[in-house]
């Protein structure tokens, strides 16, 4: 366990529920174990009685919450999210920067694409290489001027009417562009929209595509091919919000050449950022990142993922180690667009 302490588990997460619940005071070591989860659905997938574990964490600092108990990271983050749009509070005029003129983007198109804040701010490459992609592909696509945070960061603590009223804002935009189809290309934007938006109250009239869903069906369809094939070595590092889709990336990646070498014996392992976790505990989040680089290093010669978080995180991690841990890290469409269109 990278935190040295057996006591952060997912019963002692159970077990303080009913002191949550009752309002009683919990220790510094108790409000911390709370908040010591990215909610990756790693403890739901092993529980042998079924325990919705993410839930109750979800609940649990919900109620913390509603007692101003929540670190002061976390609401500084999610008051980011509700007057700036974003989670690191970036700029608003800047998140469609990644948009370069070499880009064919439509006035209006039935499908949109929301890249989503970290694509937007941290890692616009993906952004770029979908976009150049699509229009390889003959597919119109428009982008959404007035996007803004889907709202993870909310709903995995617990902020469960800040996560209602930026929802209900947003899809009341998006609903106005009357578009057919809503493409992502982060896991969580996806995964949120799709499937979080219902437990809201809400219902999109679109649908809502992953974008690697969507690269998988122009393979199969042979409408992009690839010029050259890639012979790499390569890891992935999978996206905890849509676990069930790990055969997606592969095929692609297997479509283009690309040699997989399989981590953790094939088990999911998040990267340790999410749901507040890096912010308020950037060791821990830091030392779950090298779990993942230090892996994938033994096998291959890159570490491949399909999160812009992931990366942006496991980036950060290594970079703050001032050249300790070195990394050869890139997003899946990056190896097709590099495949595809030969750049």
């Amino acid at each position: 366990m990278v935190t040295g302490n057996e006591d952060y588990t997912p019963q002692a997460k159970i077990n303080v529920l009913s002191k949550i619940e009752a309002g009683e005071e919990l220790s510094q070591h108790e409000l911390d174990n709370i908040y010591l989860s990215t909610r990756c659905g790693a403890c739901d997938d092993i529980c042998p009685v079924n325990i919705p574990i993410t839930q109750i964490i979800q609940y649990e600092r919900e109620l913390l919450g509603k007692r101003d108990l929540e670190p002061t990271k976390t609401s500084h983050i999610s008051n980011n999210i509700m007057n700036k749009g974003s989670p690191g509070g970036m700029d608003r005029s800047a998140r469609f920067d990644w948009v370069t003129e070499d880009l064919e983007i439509a006035e209006n198109a039935d499908l949109a694409y929301m890249a989503g804040c970290w694509v937007s701010y941290s890692q616009p490459q993906i952004a770029q290489c979908t976009i150049k992609l699509l229009n390889h592909a003959g597919i119109d696509v428009q982008i959404l001027k007035d996007e803004t945070c889907c709202g993870l960061f909310l709903i995995d603590n617990g902020n469960i009417e800040k996560a209602t009223e930026n929802a209900s804002k947003y899809l009341e935009y998006l609903e106005t562009q009357n578009i057919k189809r809503l493409l992502t290309s982060c896991p969580g934007c996806y995964h949120v929209i799709k499937n979080e938006y219902k437990k809201l109250g809400l219902n999109p009239s679109f649908e809502v595509v992953y974008a690697l869903d969507l690269l998988k069906e122009l393979f199969d369809d042979n409408i992009i091919v690839p010029k050259r094939p890639l012979d790499y070595n390569v890891s992935v590092r999978d996206a905890c919000p849509i676990r069930d889709k790990k055969d997606v990336p592969r095929s692609i990646l297997r479509s283009i050449g690309v040699n997989i070498k399989e981590m953790f014996n094939g088990q999911q392992v998040c990267c340790g950022g999410p749901a507040g976790l890096k912010p308020n505990f950037p060791k821990i989040a830091g030392d779950i990142a090298l779990l993942s680089v230090n892996e994938y290093k033994k096998k291959a010669d890159t570490l491949v993922s399909y999160c812009p978080f992931c990366l942006h995180h496991i980036s950060d991690v290594c970079k703050s180690n001032e050249g300790e841990n070195e990394l050869e890290m890139k997003d899946v469409v990056e190896l097709v667009a590099e495949s595809v269109l030969d750049q």
